[in-house]
């Protein structure tokens, strides 16, 4: 476990808990650490509001700053550790029954508990992560998992539109000057960096969800920043397509395929299309989210997409508008073989 022990600078007096409705689903956070607060209110404003009907149970939320007494609270010695997640990268999961740890040294600690829809976070006071990161670790990766039950996944996964044929895209790397040229080309941007997805009459909906795509090396930020590294640090660029792109915002469409990029970009873009069987394996392989499940493993988010979607595995390349093309033949059904 972390074993820093300091209240930082950067923590908020105090919070009052925000109250979302997110696609329908009522979620409470209480955020007293300043830069994830200020994230908090890009990526969930959009679904404030002022309280829920009688008969709506929240999932909550608390994020604060890192502190070892009031940790230790929280954390059980009999946990046992969860096999390590290709979509975690250097964080560490444990659990025990209805509750899971999340354990990063990069930028700190959420604690998720299933029974009582609620999760904690703790964030260290100089993180590694930028502020758009630890807000996603902080805050978007647990109430994705509260949500999942109650029939609501977010994947931090892109997705667009055109003509009526909407894609959900599954990449490891920014696809910032992708998304980019499709909105030049026409289609509009359903998620940027993060997508809701839910079953509606026997189809899989994307849902819009707020959010900005990382553009350029970075800029360097103030060393006294709470988000600087020790040593000097860069701060990533960020920037919302819809607020620079007017109109380019889609709030919901039906899922007709799935991408899957491979890592790093090539010479040439190219596409492959799987049949369901193949496309299960792959969507569970390249799955951006680690999904806590404490009485099984495996969502049944990917089998649907198999089952229902046009799937394919694709390479993105050094020009972004080839990606039009790769979804065009996508769209005919005229794929050429990955190269």
């Amino acid at each position: 476990m972390i074993a820093s022990a300091t209240s930082p600078s950067f923590e908020q007096p105090s919070a009052l808990p925000r109250r979302f409705a997110v696609h329908g689903h009522a979620v409470e956070v209480e955020c007293s650490v300043a830069g994830v607060a200020g994230e908090v209110q890009r990526m969930l404003g959009a679904f404030e509001v002022g309280g829920w009907p009688d008969g709506f149970t929240p999932v909550s939320g608390a994020v604060r700053a890192y502190d070892t007494a009031q940790v230790v609270r929280h954390v059980s010695q009999t946990a046992r550790p969860v096999p390590p997640q290709r979509s975690l990268d250097l964080a560490e999961l444990y659990e025990e029954g209805e509750r899971f740890w999340l354990v990063d040294e990069r930028w700190g600690m959420v604690e998720v508990n299933f029974l009582k829809g609620s999760w904690r976070s703790w964030v260290l006071p100089r993180p590694q992560l930028d502020p758009v990161r630890c807000a996603e670790m902080a805050v978007m990766w647990p109430m994705a998992q509260l949500l999942r039950p109650r029939g609501l996944h977010l994947v931090p996964a892109a997705s667009a539109v055109r003509d009526g044929f909407a894609f959900l895209l599954l990449c490891p790397f920014g696809p910032g000057p992708e998304l980019a040229a499709l909105i030049r080309a026409g289609y509009r941007v359903i998620g940027q960096r993060w997508t809701a997805l839910r079953e509606e009459d026997g189809r899989l909906a994307l849902l819009h969800v707020p959010g900005r795509v990382e553009r350029g090396p970075g800029l360097t930020i103030a060393p006294s920043s709470p988000f600087a590294r020790a040593g000097g640090a860069t701060q990533p660029l960020w920037v919302d397509l819809n607020a620079q792109y007017a109109g380019s915002a889609q709030h919901h469409a039906f899922c007709d395929a799935v991408l899957v990029a491979d890592a790093g970009r090539r010479p040439h873009a190219g596409v492959r299309e799987l049949e369901p069987s193949d496309a299960l394996h792959l969507l569970r392989q390249a799955w951006p989210v680690a999904e806590l499940h404490p009485h099984r493993r495996h969502s049944m988010l990917a089998a649907r997409l198999a089952q229902q979607c046009r799937c394919a595995e694709v390479q993105l390349s050094r020009d972004s508008s080839e990606l039009l093309q790769l979804l065009e033949d996508v769209k005919a059904g005229g794929l050429a073989r990955v190269a």
